[in-house]
């Protein structure tokens, strides 16, 4: 990611350099929030599954894609198959976008934040907020996140592939996430489900 030569000129790697580094500054700070709030958290029932090591290799291989189909050996190899110049300003909004939406979702739950999935006994249905029209906004705002570093890339293959990985892995993590929330609220759940878009309006 700190090589200039992916972009038109200085100004762009820079404009990219920033949006990259508020996203990575407020993903410190929900990783320490989430510590913090982990340790006073009572009774705390763990139900990941080993997803959070699937949200994880998101993550990283959604990053290592973006950039590899720009590093000098694959376009050797294959060529640069570039999408318009327009779509690294695209990329740079939802980056900014991502981040503000993740932080948002992540304060509107405050301690029931978890980074893994956990169920404690005095965590209540968080139903206020971006929570009222959407039931995973921090997902929805890392996956924007992780599109918009591949179109800053402008690589034609790596947003595919991107999407694709996103879904996978995340919708694996929302099946587990959902199933410990309906064992512990319950009907409840089922009736926040039923007028809530589980990850994009008016889609899914």
């Amino acid at each position: 990611m700190n090589d200039p030569t992916c972009f038109v000129n200085m100004q762009e790697y820079y404009h990219f350099i920033y949006a990259i580094s508020y996203m990575m500054i407020a993903e410190i700070v929900i990783w320490l929030y989430n510590f913090k709030g982990w340790i006073k958290k009572p009774q705390i029932s763990n139900k990941d599954c080993g997803t959070l090591l699937l949200v994880i290799f998101a993550c990283w291989s959604s990053f290592s894609i973006s950039t590899f189909f720009r590093c000098g050996y694959i376009t050797e190899l294959i060529g640069e198959i570039l999408i318009p110049h327009c779509f690294f300003y695209l990329g740079l909004f939802l980056l900014v976008l991502g981040t503000t939406l993740r932080s948002w979702a992540v304060w509107t739950l405050k301690h029931s934040f978890t980074l893994s999935v956990k169920i404690n006994s005095t965590q209540g249905l968080v139903t206020t907020g971006i929570y009222r029209y959407v039931r995973n906004p921090a997902y929805v705002g890392t996956i924007l996140c992780l599109l918009g570093t591949a179109f800053c890339f402008r690589s034609a293959i790596a947003p595919v592939l991107v999407l694709i990985i996103c879904f996978v892995c995340y919708g694996i993590r929302i099946q587990i996430e959902e199933r410990a929330l309906r064992l512990r609220f319950g009907s409840d759940f089922d009736n926040y489900c039923a007028h809530t878009w589980r990850l994009i309006p008016f889609i899914w």
